[in-house]
C-alpha cells in the first residue's frame, strides 16, 4: 500500500484488515510508530477472538513484553539438556542459531566479495558463542529467583571478555576454550575458521562480531531484549496470536531492531513451514507499516517464499523513493514486482509517485477531433489518439477514502473504502502492558562458562603443559 501521511492508511485499510485478520483466525504482525494499533485492538484481540497479545514497545520499553532473541535457541538447548539423546531439539537449536547470526552479521543479504570470509567467519563466531551460552549457562537462582542469562547482551560480553590475553602466548582466552571442547563438538567446528587463522585475520573477524552485537548495547532496549518473549515463532504459528510493535519515530537508533525482528521471525516461520509439510498450521500476515522508514534488509525470502508457505507480508510505504533509497533502484523493482495486490491515493501535490504509478495503470484510446465551421463550409475532422487511463492530475486529485487497486491479472479499479467505523467496529478500553519498573539484568560471565566447561571437559597434561609423573613418584 502507497499512500502519504495522513491519507487514511490506518483508519480505511489496516483497522478493516486487523477486523478481518482476527475473525478468519489468523496470526499477525503488526508495525507502528503511533501505538494506536496496539491500544486499540490489542484488548479486541484478546477479548473478543481469544488472540494471545504481546506488544513490544520501542518507545517506552519499560511498557513492553520480553522479546529475547534466543527464546527459541535456549528452548530447545534446555530439551537436549534433559535428553542428551535428543538430537532433533540440538539440531533445531543450532538451525536457529545460524538463523540469528546470519541475520545480525549480514542483514540486507549483501555479497561481500572478497571479504566474505570475515563475515562468513564472524557468523560462525557469533553461532558458537550463541551455542556455548544456551548449553552451559542456564537459568540460575538468584536472590531465590531462577534469572535468565542468556540473551543478546550476553553474548556481546562474553564475546568481549573471551578475547583477553590468556596465560599461553599467542593464545586468547577463547581459543583456550575452544581448545577444551570435544572435537566434535558443533561451537568448535562453527569458529574454527576464525581461530585457526592468522592473528590479523582473526582479529578482523572479531571485530566485526564486537561492531555487529554494539548496536545491542542500550540500557533501555536491555528491558526488552534481555527477558523472554511472551510469543515464539512456533507459538505464534500454532496459536492465534498477535505481535504489535510500536517503533520510535524521534530516536532512528531503534529501527534496526525492527527489521531485524521481522526478518529472524520470518525466517523462523519458514523453517517451522517446513516441518508441516511446507505450509504454516496458521496463515501468518505481516502488517508491516512505515517499512521505508526501517533500515534495508534482506526482505526478498518474504515475497518469493512467504506466499507458498501461508504466509503473507503487506508492506505500507508513503512513497516509492523510499524503497529505492533503502534497496537501490534495482532491488525497488524487485520488490514491486512481487508484489500481487498494490493499492495507492491521496498523493501529494509534487509528487513523482503519481507520476510512476500513472504510467503503470497503462493507457486507453480514446477520440480526439476538432470542428470548424465556416460560412459555407463545416469541417469536422475526428482521430482515435492514446492517452494515460489515470493522469497524475487525476491520481493526485482523488478524494479521500477513494483507492485504486492494482491486481495481478486484472484491470485496475478505483474503489471507495469504508471507515472502519462504517464496518462497526468500535474501541474500548485501550490495551496496556502493565508499567514495570526497570527490571534487573543479569548477564553471563565468562569466569563461570569456563569454570564449567573445564569441569566438564578436564584438559589432557600435554594442553596444560603439565609433566607427567615418573614411575617412581606415583603414590603407590
Amino acid at each position: 500500500m502507497i499512500g502519504a501521511s495522513g491519507v487514511g492508511k490506518t483508519a480505511f485499510f489496516l483497522y478493516p484488515n486487523l477486523e478481518y485478520a482476527c475473525a478468519s483466525g489468523m496470526s499477525f504482525f503488526a508495525s507502528d510508530t503511533k501505538g494506536d494499533l496496539a491500544r486499540n485492538y490489542g484488548a479486541i484481540a484478546r477479548d473478543c477472538y481469544g488472540y494471545q497479545v504481546a506488544v513490544v514497545d520501542l518507545r517506552n520499553p519499560t511498557r513492553s513484553d520480553g522479546y529475547n532473541l534466543l527464546t527459541l535457541i535456549n528452548h530447545y538447548m534446555d530439551a537436549c539438556r534433559r535428553d542428551p539423546a535428543d538430537l532433533a531439539a540440538r539440531a533445531k537449536s543450532e538451525k536457529y542459531s545460524k538463523i540469528l547470526s546470519k541475520a545480525i552479521i549480514n542483514p540486507d543479504g549483501e555479497n561481500f566479495a572478497q571479504n566474505q570470509y570475515f563475515y562468513d567467519a564472524a557468523e560462525g563466531v557469533l553461532t558458537a558463542v550463541i551455542l556455548l551460552l544456551a548449553e552451559y549457562l542456564p537459568p540460575r537462582e538468584i536472590d531465590g529467583v531462577l534469572r535468565e542469562r542468556r540473551h543478546i547482551v550476553s553474548v556481546f560480553k562474553l564475546v568481549q571478555e573471551l578475547l583477553a590475553p590468556s596465560i599461553l602466548p599467542d593464545k586468547n582466552e577463547f581459543q583456550l576454550l575452544m581448545d577444551r571442547l570435544p572435537e566434535e563438538h558443533k561451537a568448535k567446528w562453527f569458529s574454527d575458521s576464525a581461530l585457526t587463522a592468522a592473528e590479523q585475520s582473526m582479529a578482523s573477524v572479531m571485530s566485526t562480531v564486537l561492531s555487529r552485537l554494539n548496536t545491542f548495547l542500550d540500557s533501555e532496549l536491555e528491558q526488552v531484549l534481555c527477558f523472554d518473549s511472551t510469543i515464539d515463532a512456533e507459538s505464534f504459528a500454532a496459536k492465534k496470536s498477535s505481535i504489535f510493535q510500536i517503533l520510535p519515530e524521534e530516536d532512528q537508533t531503534k529501527n534496526f531492531l525492527a527489521g531485524l525482528m521481522i526478518q529472524t521471525l520470518s525466517r523462523e516461520l519458514f523453517s517451522v513451514a517446513d516441518e508441516h509439510d511446507g505450509k504454516l498450521p496458521c496463515r501468518v500476515v505481516f502488517f508491516c507499516d512505515e517499512l521505508g522508514t526501517m533500515p534495508a534488509f534482506d526482505i526478498l525470502p518474504l515475497f518469493s517464499a512467504g506466499r507458498s508457505r501461508r504466509l503473507t507480508l503487506v508492506p505500507i510505504i508513503q512513497s516509492l523513493a523510499q524503497l529505492e533509497k533503502n534497496y537501490g533502484k534495482e532491488g525497488a523493482e524487485i520488490l514491486a514486482d512481487n508484489c500481487q495486490d498494490t493499492i495507492f491515493g491521496g498523493f501529494a501535490p509534487n509528487s513523482q509517485t503519481a507520476e510512476v504509478l500513472s504510467k503503470a495503470l497503462g493507457s486507453r484510446t480514446v477520440m480526439s477531433g476538432s470542428i470548424s465551421r465556416g460560412k459555407n463550409d463545416p469541417n469536422q475532422s475526428f482521430q482515435m489518439i492514446e492517452r494515460p487511463l489515470m493522469t497524475p492530475d487525476e491520481l493526485k486529485s482523488i478524494p479521500k477514502g477513494h483507492f485504486i487497486v492494482m491486481k495481478t491479472g486484472t484491470h485496475p479499479m478505483q474503489a471507495r473504502l469504508r471507515l472502519f467505523l462504517e464496518w462497526g467496529i468500535t474501541f474500548g478500553a485501550a490495551y496496556q502492558v502493565p508499567q514495570q519498573a526497570a527490571r534487573k539484568v543479569y548477564y553471563a560471565s565468562k569466569a563461570e562458562l569456563t569454570d564449567i566447561i573445564y569441569r566438564a571437559f578436564p584438559a589432557p597434561a600435554c594442553q596444560n603443559n603439565y609433566r607427567t609423573p615418573k614411575k617412581e613418584e606415583t603414590v603407590p
